[in-house]
């Protein structure tokens, strides 16, 4: 597919909303700019709008092991889902029509906002400052500059966000790929349809979502397009303080999966 195609899953949704921001130590708490002599702020190197065009990335459901922390992790104007579950991810944007390459980690949790389930994102390290200062200021992402690799072996992926300074880890999400069970499809099925939440400027962001279709039906109905791998998680992080993952409490892993998508999209708020 070479035309530019305007997702409307993947289109920014803003709606207005009041409230305070979470707890500090979770939401937004990291410094903007630390990654060498790379910066959170954009460089007028590209024109809008950024054109991706071919991505991977693992990505991972847990169970929280603490939901006091959890409920203390999402801002006040969100209320604690029925099913509370966490996301980690490490994804690399390694081939753009128009806009830097490079990767990016998140951390996210799932709330409520009116009524609707989404993914509200704690943080999301990137290796770029255009791609910090454009996800930042734009759309509300929470991100930050920081190292991030990805490695894909042989049935294995392995995906690594450091902390400051780029030397340590923050965590290193593992997934080698096997036959899931149902167990862990019924998760995919469950969190298909769910959009990011952020917030800008006192309005709650919502992208992405709607899709129906769960990810491990994507490759057979787009094959084109899709590119996945079921598999298993593993999640490694300091249990120290100054972790996020440490602070939120993360309980078993519950599904995984590594995606390859070919595809010309941009993210278009309205």
């Amino acid at each position: 597919m070479r035309a530019l195609l305007r997702l409307i899953g993947l289109c920014a949704v803003l709606a207005p909303s009041g409230g305070a921001v979470a707890a500090p130590g979770f939401y937004d708490a990291e410094p903007l700019e630390d990654y060498g002599r790379a910066r959170c702020v954009w460089s007028n190197r590209f024109s809008s709008p950024i054109v991706y065009q071919e991505s991977d990335f693992i990505r991972a459901y847990f169970e929280p092991a603490d939901l006091a922390a959890y409920r203390q992790a999402i801002p006040e104007r969100f209320e604690m889902p029925p099913r509370p579950l966490i996301r980690v991810s490490v994804l690399d944007f390694y081939e753009m029509v128009n806009g830097p390459v490079y990767l990016e980690s998140e951390i996210s949790v799932l709330a409520m906002h009116e009524g609707q389930p989404g993914w509200f994102l704690l943080t999301m390290p990137v290796t770029d400052g255009d791609a910090c200062a454009a996800g930042r200021f734009a759309l509300g992402t929470p991100k930050v500059m920081r190292r991030i690799t990805l490695e894909r072996g042989a049935g294995k992926f392995v995906g690594t966000s450091y902390a400051r300074g780029g030397r340590t880890p923050d965590f290193t999400l593992q997934m080698d790929v096997s036959e899931s069970g149902e167990s862990a499809r019924e998760v995919l099925r469950f969190v298909s349809p769910f959009p990011d939440l952020m917030l800008l400027n006192g309005r709650v962001v919502k992208l992405g979502g709607g899709r129906s279709q769960p990810v491990y039906e994507l490759e057979s109905a787009l094959p084109a397009v899709w590119k996945v791998r079921l598999g298993d998680a593993r999640l490694e992080f300091p249990h120290e303080s100054d972790s996020l993952l440490h602070r939120l409490g993360v309980g078993r892993p519950l599904a995984a999966f590594w995606g390859q998508m070919r595809l010309r999209f941009s993210l278009t708020p309205r």
